[in-house]
């Protein structure tokens, strides 16, 4: 769901780079006074790591974890739109995942709308079942976030289709491969809850173990990245520009562009690619820890 560069007019998106910056000033208005634990840098290491891993799909596309709603969950909604802000951010600088014009709209959908609407969704179902409730969160979260994407590519005069066609595209594919997001969201809230409920309760970090889940994913990454390919790899938004005859046009190349290391294996540059990010996200988000204690 990372728009790249030229799906965009430039005026939407300076719009969304100024919608985008007003919430997270907002939200770092509302975390004054409050400090950040741990577990804010381990969330947002997770989900780039989870956001490594694409799984093959049949028919020719593949689809990655996303985990707005499970970082709103998880961290609060205030931590957790910065938590993704973070993880979009260093995507885009470092691996060119998404256009640097793109980048306000891309932290909307998936650092604002995806973390808010989850959260909130949650927490409204929570004390029927909190198992449906984080799952109902995860799909609709990334669904309505695919919806937003849609709307800003339609209103765009770049595309030669309007928000009648790109919404319907973006929001059914999201719907369908969103089940997937739902029940992963569930999943990991659900092992949580009954293995350490202190970590939704309290925000505490959960310790050696989540970096060990941290460094598998990465370890295993080149393995979903050659399933991937076996299929043909596409995530469903390259599809739908397809479908809408979307082209990309890129300004920036990125430092490891495409998680990859110019020159050696593609496989062995995915897992490189995905030490640095992981180790990248966890420095920030550590130094973002302590700058909020000190404040």
């Amino acid at each position: 769901m990372h728009i790249p560069d030229g799906y965009l007019d430039l005026s939407i998106a300076a719009l969304f780079y100024v919608l985008t910056l007003a919430v997270l000033g907002y939200s770092i208005y509302r975390l004054r006074g409050q400090k950040l634990t741990p577990l804010f840098g381990i969330v947002a290491a997770a989900i780039f790591a989870a956001q490594m891993l694409n799984w093959p799909i049949p028919g020719g596309t593949s689809a990655h974890f996303v985990g707005g709603a499970l970082a709103g969950i998880l961290l609060g909604p205030y931590a957790g739109c910065l938590a993704m802000a973070v993880v979009l951010t260093i995507q885009c600088l470092v691996f060119a995942d998404g256009g640097i014009t793109a980048l306000g709209a891309n932290i909307w959908n998936m650092a604002i709308v995806d973390v808010f609407v989850g959260y909130y969704i949650y927490k409204i179902l929570e004390k029927k079942n909190r198992n449906v409730a984080a799952f109902v969160a995860g799909w609709l979260g990334i669904t309505l976030a695919a919806i937003f994407a849609g709307l800003e590519i339609g209103v765009s005069k770049s595309v030669i289709y309007a928000v009648d066609v790109t919404v319907p595209v973006m929001g059914m594919w999201h719907a369908i491969l969103g089940i997937v997001e739902g029940i992963i969201t569930a999943g990991v809230v659900s092992y949580i809850s009954s293995a350490r409920p202190d970590v939704l309760e309290e925000k505490k970090a959960p310790g050696k173990a989540a970096l060990a889940v941290i460094a598998a994913m990465i370890a295993v990454s080149p393995l979903f990245a050659y399933a991937a390919e076996l299929v043909g790899y596409a995530e469903p938004l390259e599809n739908a520009a397809k479908i809408l005859g979307l082209s990309e046009k890129p300004i920036y190349e990125g430092i490891l562009p495409d998680y990859s290391v110019p020159g050696i294996n593609p496989y062995v540059g995915t897992l490189i690619a995905g030490i640095v990010g992981t180790a990248i996200v966890l420095v920030l988000g550590y130094a973002l820890t302590r700058y909020a204690r000190t404040t």
